[in-house]
């Protein structure tokens, strides 16, 4: 088709030079954009800067074939001569890239020379870099009767370079797609590349066998060549954005599926922060949180509520004896009971270990507290009642009780953390009261508990800021025989409160047992007591009998307590000999065998022992007569009954027994003179008590020593009222605790 009559025209060939160059600029565009939205991704880029140069080279060949004469055929001849050889470097660039090689920066480098002096040249010699001569060839006539203008010359040597080198470039590409289709997931891009070089090859010979070798009249291809590599990179962007798709596809539905195991994970942890994980009842966290709404609802209604905390009794000796599991086990039972007496509602939940809670509240129809008090005393007897029924875990029949504390509300609390507080001093109270008991908060309650925090403070602090010396001293209180004669003294321990004042021996002993620092607080009194005979010895004091000391429970059921004393006291400088250490029965019923274990070590070490308190406690003669005893104290509950003409024979016995075992008698509390007969009358070896002297400190029984040396010295007549002591008389008064 012929689209105009001259002799050069415009038809099929030209305007697919033109639509080819348009291409080139589209696809270069896209890609140009794409590459720099991909933050300058090599691949793009160079791509686009290829198809620049086939733009150039396509309108460049088409302004050819439609030149009138020389002059304007050649400065087109040029155009396309540099635009191929610029399309070098984006075409080394881009099938590295795109077979994915690293970029190597000297083999760039070394491509941009060429580049550069392969330009240079073209534009600078007079014919192009293709020929040493130019001239106007003839036309080129295709099949359709379209003409073309061409030219023809004397072909120069940088020409042939060039066409060497286009051929190296080529095969260099070639052997790069070969190895990316040797990859595994690289195939098919390798083989689209590999058929676009080749076609691109092909169009190559074309232009160099049959045009040039063989003269004949065709134009060249290598423009149209190029449209294959367009196809590429469409196919190419195509399976991207299909992967990225699917990418994008399999990591909305991961995150889908994460969503919906973060909302599980949150319900869960969610659960697990607000329940407890053996009874799936709410927990401490959660108990608080519900305490706190219906504490606020009380107080906007005017009614009021209650706190029941319930501790199940004796339950780590099942814990203990048959094992965690069936532990766990009994108390998902427990747990069942409990939620099934609770009470409409109501909340029960868990508070760690065998502790549960019950919240009441609003009660219902309770503006007045004694109606709520009586609603919630119901609820705790209901749940004592279900809890004492046996519960079947697997093959046992087990059986436990309950103690429980309850606090009403609104009641002057600051927080609902004071409400469970005063509901734990309830349960303290009932758990005091012999368990399985029902005990409500009193105002009185709270007084003690504060005396007591301050107690557990005050004997901490003492102990651990080492102030023992200015709070705590030792009294002592003589110990004679029936010939008035000085035996030994006992070591009595007094507190001198910095605001409680003076306290005795029962008020703190028994918190000091509970809190573990009945250790720290009986190793100072040893250690005092050694300093003591010391400072009697080195100051020449008539004391030459043995210094008793009382000795806890818990000290002697210390597994090292023998060992420690025995050590404490020869580091003391001072004999075993010289002290004796008092224990009552309930020292040796926690664990008998080892208790006599220790007295044993004790014994054999040189130390006294005497049993105090004997005959109030559980006296077993079959554990007394396996003891290493030196003194058998008689309690002063047994002494005070004692009458001139009719003596007690708890008393007779406790004396009886003593001797018949070989072991001395020791009566304390003898406040009277009448007592003191009877008891001497009875074969007592020892008196103790207020008719010999009180108890005194340190300067008061040296005082009192000295004394008894000058009432002993003086002869029998001179001694006034022949007590037993020699000292003057005490007057019979009603003694104090002695502890």
């Amino acid at each position: 088709m012929v689209v105009d009559a001259s002799p050069l025209t415009f038809g099929y060939y030209t305007a697919a030079l033109v639509a080819t160059a348009g291409i080139a600029l589209a696809s270069g565009t896209q890609f140009a954009v794409i590459g720099l939205w991909r933050r300058r991704e090599a691949m793009y880029l160079s791509y686009a800067m290829l198809c620049l140069c086939i733009a150039t080279l396509a309108l460049a060949n088409a302004l050819l074939h439609t030149a009138s004469s020389l002059d304007v055929a050649t400065p087109a001849l040029r155009t396309m001569i540099s635009a191929a050889a610029i399309s070098f470097l984006p075409f080394v660039v881009f099938i590295r890239a795109y077979t994915g090689g690293p970029p190597q920066l000297r083999l760039q480098l070394l491509v941009g020379l060429v580049v550069g002096g392969f330009t240079w040249l073209n534009l600078d010699l007079p014919s192009t870099m293709f020929f040493d001569q130019l001239e106007p060839g003839a036309a080129i006539v295709l099949p359709w009767g379209e003409r073309l203008y061409d030219v023809s010359g004397t072909a120069s040597g940088w020409g042939l370079l060039f066409h060497a080198l286009t051929y190296l470039a080529f095969l260099w590409a070639l052997f790069h797609a070969v190895m990316q289709m040797r990859k595994g997931g690289e195939r098919l891009r390798g083989a689209l590349l590999a058929v676009c070089l080749l076609a691109q090859f092909g169009a190559l010979l074309w232009g160099d066998v049959v045009v040039d070798a063989l003269d004949k009249p065709y134009p060249y291809l290598d423009s149209f060549s190029f449209l294959p590599f367009v196809l590429l990179m469409g196919l190419s962007l195509a399976a991207q954005l299909h992967q990225r798709t699917v990418q994008l596809e399999q990591t909305t539905g991961r995150l889908e599926a994460e969503a919906h195991i973060r909302r599980e994970a949150e319900f869960s942890l969610r659960h697990v922060a607000y329940h407890d994980g053996l009874t799936g009842l709410p927990n401490r966290l959660r108990a608080l949180d519900y305490l706190a709404e219906v504490h606020t609802e009380t107080l906007a209604r005017g009614q009021h509520g209650a706190v029941l905390l319930i501790d199940l009794d004796n339950f780590k000796t099942i814990n203990d004896a048959l094992g965690h599991p069936i532990g766990d086990r009994m108390l998902e039972a427990i747990a069942d009971r409990l939620l099934a007496a609770a009470p409409a509602d109501s909340m029960l939940a868990r508070l760690g270990g065998d502790e549960f809670v019950l919240i009441l509240g609003p009660l219902a129809g309770t503006a007045a507290a004694t109606q709520a008090q009586v609603q919630a005393q119901l609820a705790a007897e209901q749940m004592l009642a279900r809890l004492a029924e046996p519960v079947a875990v697997d093959s046992r029949i087990l059986a436990v009780g309950a103690s429980v504390g309850v606090a009403l509300f609104p009641a002057g609390e600051e927080s609902v953390a004071d409400l469970l507080r005063r509901a734990d001093i309830a349960l303290y109270r009932a758990k005091a009261a012999g368990r399985n008991a029902v005990r409500l908060f009193l105002a009185p309650m709270q007084q003690e508990a504060d005396t007591r925090l301050a107690l557990e403070r005050g004997l901490r602090t003492a102990l651990e800021q080492e102030r023992m010396p200015a709070q705590f001293a030792l009294h002592f209180q003589p110990q004679v025989n029936r010939q008035g004669e000085l035996i030994g003294a006992e070591a009595l321990l007094r507190w001198r409160h910095p605001q409680l004042g003076e306290l005795s021996p029962s008020v703190f002993i028994p918190l000091a047992e509970e809190t573990g620092l009945i250790h720290a607080l009986g190793a100072w009194v040893i250690g005092e007591a050694c300093t003591r005979i010391r400072a009697w010895e080195r100051d020449g004091v008539a004391f030459g009998g043995r210094l008793a000391v009382n000795v806890s429970a818990w000290q002697l059921n210390h597994p090292h307590f023998a060992e420690q004393l025995v050590a404490q006291v020869h580091a003391a400088g001072i004999a075993p000999a010289r002290l004796s250490l008092e224990l009552t029965e309930s020292a040796l019923l926690l664990d008998f065998d080892g208790a006599l274990q220790t007295l044993n070590q004790l014994s054999a070490a040189g130390f006294h022992l005497a049993l105090d308190d004997f005959g109030t406690g559980y006296s077993s003669l079959s554990y007394l007569q396996r003891l290493p005893l030196d003194v058998l104290k008689v309690d002063r509950a047994f002494v005070s009954e004692l009458q001139p003409h009719a003596a007690s024979p708890l008393a007779s016995f406790i004396i009886d027994v003593a001797h018949r075992l070989g072991i001395a008698a020791v009566a304390e509390g003898v406040e009277t003179v009448p007592q003191r007969l009877t008891l001497e009358r009875l074969g007592c070896d020892g008196l103790q008590g207020f008719l010999i002297c009180r108890p005194v400190d340190d300067a008061g029984f040296r005082q009192w020593l000295a004394e008894h040396q000058q009432a002993r010295a003086l002869p029998q007549a001179q001694r006034g009222t022949p007590d037993a002591s020699g000292a003057p008389r005490t007057p019979d008064v009603s003694s104090h605790d002695r502890r």
